[in-house]
């Protein structure tokens, strides 16, 4: 990269600016077409061009490698780190914070039950933020924010309606199948996204063994891992399961717009993290 350029950039779509400035990262904010001094119009086609655009800049402008690429998007913004991920696979980290899965199960509460069929087509033809059939193929570093009490992303109010949640268990299935659409893995991961600390879903994982996620860890090729979890215990596939679910998702305080208080903001993990240490 360019001399005056740190190594490493994170591109923000959305809050948080200046955190990656800490963490030895240079920094690209952008707006959404239609926001700000934006130009344009927020369809979710424009929106990809317009992510696409500024990975463009970083990549071709400024000389930044894939892997040195950081992308944080909140809110709406988790549709571009999601779009950006999916379309470049090689980009070195991706966190998602107060984000959602699919915008039409929000909008359609939202809306007058008579207008649910034009809901539909305006979501899908228009402004199809799917985040859900995005972010899944990014196998990269990933970690994704809850906000607990995000009142714009919950159908009912509660961290279980949170439609991020959602968006965790799609990475999840993607990344490591054998645990996570395990049905009654699937059903415990459902009622730890109904808590919003780790206490009560550490106490329902009884023998967790750090030692013996490291060991299973230390055997496995992925992100993604079609294997990881074949010929355990249900016991042994819930505390493995319970590793991963924790170190994908952050529960952070606060509702939707809060600022994100700086502790939380950090970079996803990586399973050389824990296997080196």
């Amino acid at each position: 990269s360019k001399q005056w350029y740190q190594r490493r950039v994170a591109i923000t779509a959305g809050g948080a600016f200046e955190y990656p400035l800490k963490e030895g990262y240079s920094t690209l904010g952008w707006n959404h077409p239609g926001f700000g001094y934006s130009t344009g119009i927020p369809y979710g086609t424009a929106d990809g061009n317009a992510i696409e655009a500024v990975y463009e800049y970083a990549t071709k402008e400024l000389g930044f490698a894939p892997k040195y690429i950081a992308v944080y998007g909140w809110s709406i913004g988790g549709f571009s780190a999601s779009y950006l991920a999916n379309a470049h696979p090689d980009i070195g980290n991706v966190i998602i914070d107060a984000s959602f899965d699919d915008i039409l199960p929000l909008a359609i509460p939202r809306m007058p039950e008579w207008l649910g069929s034009v809901t539909n087509n305006c979501c899908r033809k228009y402004f199809n933020l799917h985040n859900v059939a995005l972010l899944p193929k990014y196998q990269g570093p990933i970690r994704l924010i809850r906000r607990n009490g995000d009142e714009i992303i919950s159908t009912n109010g509660h961290a279980s309606g949170n439609r991020g949640n959602q968006l965790l268990m799609a990475v999840l299935q993607s990344r490591y199948p054998v645990l996570f659409k395990d049905q009654e893995v699937e059903n415990m991961a459902m009622d730890w996204l109904d808590q919003t600390s780790p206490v009560p879903r550490r106490h329902s994982v009884p023998g967790y063994d750090l030692e013996f996620c490291k060991e299973q860890l230390s055997k496995s090729t992925g992100p993604p891992d079609m294997e990881l979890g074949t010929g355990l215990t249900r016991d042994e596939k819930l505390i493995l399961a319970y590793y991963l679910f924790s170190k994908h998702l952050t529960d952070c305080e606060g509702g939707h717009n809060n600022p994100l208080p700086r502790k939380y903001f950090k970079m996803p993990w990586k399973k050389s993290d824990d296997l080196t240490s």
